[in-house]
């Protein structure tokens, strides 16, 4: 059987995008993610600063 006796038709262009599709969406779950981690992180900053802030303040009267 030779290429041209295939049955189906191979379409590599929609294939390809396809992929291109998929791996755009895995990029922008990683970044999501990445994006509510650095999130957390600050807000777990400011939270500790304030807590500090406020003991500080506390232990001055």
């Amino acid at each position: 059987m030779t290429v041209m006796e295939h049955d189906t038709p191979i379409d590599t262009r929609a294939s390809v995008e396809e992929q291109k599709r998929q791996e755009a969406a895995l990029r922008a779950r990683k970044l999501r993610g990445r994006n509510l981690a650095v999130l957390a992180a600050l807000l777990t900053l400011v939270a500790l600063f304030y807590a500090i802030t406020v003991v500080r303040m506390g232990g001055a009267h």
